[in-house]
């Protein structure tokens, strides 16, 4: 993979510039962070950001895609090949969430990514305007998908239940994610909040044992 300073001029510009405002976001958050703070930070000047992105929330929107398009890419391919593997049969609601949850967490602890899990924590924070882009854009498909499989996994729950488990399962997801320090504070200490792999298994396990029960009755 090239970095930036094996691509050609152009390229190398806007790859800084999406660096410099990747770290803005995560430090600032979308309201916080200007353009000239990214003009300063990324060392070019306002035309040039302007040539790339043409405004701030376009800016934005490649900041995102940048850091998620690649998870997203991992989980549906990991989702299909398990449609594939199971065939004509219903995939198992523990593998589904996996394929779903074990990319993101696995993103963040390869290269110990503090920045992924500020930007996640900064956009739950951001004006509802942009968080509806951003989740048209990068996860109204993905969702979707996910959900069609999980129907077919939960024939007994309803597509409404099915929606509110969806959303309590990703709230869930995000919360651990962000929320790490947290777990060392109420375990004082016993257990390790970069143990990512045992935290995937343990929120797959919560995730499934609510997602599958029947419905509450009326």
């Amino acid at each position: 993979m090239p970095t930036t300073t094996d691509l050609p001029k152009g390229d190398k510009t806007r790859s800084e510039i999406v660096r410099a405002a990747e770290q803005l976001f995560a430090e600032q958050g979308f309201r916080a962070m200007t353009l000239r703070d990214v003009t300063r930070e990324a060392q070019v000047n306002l035309a040039a950001v302007n040539y790339h992105f043409g405004s701030k929330r376009k800016l934005m929107l490649a900041v995102i895609r940048n850091r998620f398009e690649p998870i997203n890419l991992e989980r549906l391919k990991q989702l299909d090949a398990l449609i594939a593997a199971y065939a004509a049969d219903p995939v198992p609601v523990d593998a589904i969430f996996g394929a779903l949850f074990r990319p993101l967490f696995e993103s963040a602890h390869a290269e110990k990514d503090q920045v992924l899990m500020q930007m996640i924590g900064r956009a739950i924070t951001e004006p509802a305007d942009f968080i509806r882009t951003i989740h048209k854009e990068f996860f109204t498909e993905l969702s979707a998908r996910f959900m069609t499989e999980l129907q077919r996994s939960c024939p007994h729950i309803s597509t409404a239940a099915l929606q509110y488990r969806f959303f309590m399962a990703i709230s869930t997801m995000i919360g651990t994610i962000i929320e790490q320090v947290l777990l060392q504070e109420l375990s004082a200490g016993t257990l390790d909040p970069t143990d990512f792999e045992t935290i995937v298994d343990e929120l797959i396990a919560f995730t499934v044992a609510g997602f599958i029960q029947a419905e509450p009755a009326a």
